[in-house]
């Protein structure tokens, strides 16, 4: 798994996450997650386009990141999600909250 740094937006920043996101990465991945929030405001934009593989532990770093956010008025976007992570997010109707975004912020 790599997070590249964050890249500014009009609305807030964009972070690119590559590789595998499973129960090997997902403390690595929630923790960076964590740190980035913590140090920008605005949305954030997750692009998942280079992402091969999403278990239910990374997931639940998203989820974590997405409260944290909306607790402070901000908003978790997805962007660029390939079948594998789009067929966990419909299973586990994460779909219907965190809407996916084809587009690039």
């Amino acid at each position: 798994m790599n997070i590249s740094d964050p890249l500014p937006c009009t609305d807030g920043h964009t972070l690119s996450v590559s590789g595998r996101l499973d129960a090997q990465t997902a403390a690595a991945f929630r923790s960076t997650l964590q740190e980035h929030i913590a140090a920008h405001t605005g949305h954030l934009y997750l692009n998942l386009a280079d992402v091969s593989f999403m278990d239910s532990s990374a997931l639940a770093g998203v989820v974590a990141t997405l409260k944290a956010l909306r607790a402070r008025g901000d908003e978790l976007r997805l962007t660029g999600a390939g079948p594998a992570v789009r067929e966990l997010l419909s299973l586990t109707m994460l779909d219907r909250v965190l809407p996916l975004r084809e587009e690039l912020a």
